[in-house]
């Protein structure tokens, strides 16, 4: 198998049937999704926890599902449904609830710093708010994606509390 086409070389792409310039707000997006799918798996490579693992690998799921969805082929998936839909923010922020109970108030910046794996799930976060400024530009259909990936900072914000806590590392605030 070839690996290579050389069919992107004039700075074009095919996209669900489409050839479309890589500058692209849509190619953006799904370079920002690709790039946190990337990160997510190096931060679940370095966790030790069952728990926060398994939601991770929700989340990459979902992030692949986006990345159908915003790139056309989300009529071309028959492995699963994926639209993003109001259930899915709902159990973000059923995860965030759950975990934030194991973190105290912060009424303070907190420094991003911390484990290993807490820092990892913090480089995640910023890559999840770029990705949904990404998406914000390419004026999506379906605003749930918009929803989710503002959640989904915040449930990787918490992710990195959680994990810095269990792994004996103490908050520093500004």
């Amino acid at each position: 198998m070839k690996y290579y086409s050389g069919k992107g070389d004039d700075g074009r792409t095919d996209i669900a049937g489409k050839r479309i310039e890589k500058d692209n707000n849509v190619i953006d997006l799904i370079g920002s999704l690709d790039e946190l799918n990337a990160f997510l798996g190096y931060a679940a490579s370095k966790i030790k926890y069952d728990d926060v693992k398994t939601a991770m690998k929700e989340v990459e799921r979902k992030i692949y599902a986006i990345s159908a969805y915003a790139s056309g082929y989300s009529g071309l998936v028959k492995r699963e449904n994926v639209e993003i839909n109001r259930k899915d923010v709902d159990e973000l922020e059923k995860m965030i609830d759950s975990f934030a109970g194991e973190t105290k108030d912060i009424i303070r910046f907190l420094y991003p710093n911390g484990s290993e794996a807490g820092c990892i799930i913090n480089i995640c976060r910023t890559i999840a708010r770029k990705a949904e400024r990404s998406a914000i530009k390419c004026k999506l259909e379906n605003k749930e994606v918009l929803a989710y990936l503002n959640r989904l900072s915040s449930l990787l914000f918490v992710l990195s509390r959680v994990v810095n806590k269990r792994d004996g590392f103490n908050e520093e605030f500004f």
